[in-house]
């Protein structure tokens, strides 16, 4: 019996130490929602640079997965992707804050009302009562709140360009978009910077894992290294958007 016990312990032993290397090695897999100018099919988004130059000092092996917006939100609350850009609020909010964990930011966004280029810009939903705005479809889910008691119909397009031809074409009154997505077609609108509908910080956003927990750890760390060194607005360019690090340190629920 004594030797059938060791043999079985053994076998154990020798099961935890194949096992573990595999976990380490074992891919993070990100799915990427489709947001303008900054996650894309072809991974040229300004996200994906800032995380691929990061990954490049880091020994993980990270596989991305493009989806259309909101299905890449359910792939991640079905456990089929370990980690997503952006979302982290609202994961937060459906999925329990205790359920998720982020790194720092990979950049901020604003959402602002814009209208066409030259006319006064609209400052709050309440001069739109009665009337039509655009938005992307897929972002009522930073939105619904933002326009929960406004009497606002909303149209919802496929796209911040579909978007603008609409209002260029008196679809609607305004288009609500945020910064920095819409940046590559601001020439043409009007908005006034000071008066945001909603601003928050776009993240990686993960499963609460240990596996995830120290992955996370050592992202942010080169993140906030990269921003430190100016690497972040050298990849934006001109869709580089400022933010306090100090203020926006990563979500890991240590």
């Amino acid at each position: 019996m004594k030797r059938l016990v060791y043999v079985f312990g053994t076998l154990l032993v020798g099961t935890s130490l194949i096992a573990t290397p595999a976990l380490a090695d074992s891919p993070v897999r990100l799915a990427v929602p489709g947001i303008t100018s900054l996650l894309t099919e072809s991974q040229d988004g300004v996200y994906q640079k800032i995380l691929h130059r990061a990954l490049e000092g880091l020994e993980v092996d990270v596989r991305e997965r493009f989806y259309p917006y909101k299905r890449a939100m359910l792939v991640f609350e079905q456990g089929e992707a370990d980690c997503i850009y952006s979302f982290t609020q609202i994961l937060e909010q459906r999925m329990g804050e205790d359920a998720v964990i982020a790194s720092f930011p990979l950049g901020k966004f604003t959402y602002y009302l814009f209208t066409p280029e030259g006319e006064d810009p609209v400052r709050h939903l309440s001069q739109l009562e009665g009337q039509s705005v655009g938005a992307v479809i897929g972002h009522e889910t930073y939105l619904d709140e933002v326009l929960e008691g406004h009497d606002v119909n909303v149209i919802w397009s496929k796209s911040d360009a579909q978007n603008l031809a609409m209002l260029e074409h008196d679809r609607f009154a305004a288009m609500i978009a945020a910064v920095p997505d819409i940046l590559p077609y601001v020439e043409n609108l009007s908005y006034d910077p000071e008066a945001p509908l909603l601003e928050s910080y776009d993240r990686l956003t993960c499963h609460n894992t240990e596996a995830n927990r120290r992955f996370l750890r050592k992202l942010s760390a080169e993140l906030r290294r990269l921003k430190e060194v100016g690497l972040y607005r050298e990849l934006a360019g001109d869709l580089y958007v400022e933010f306090d690090a100090a203020a926006a340190s990563g979500r890991l629920n240590d």
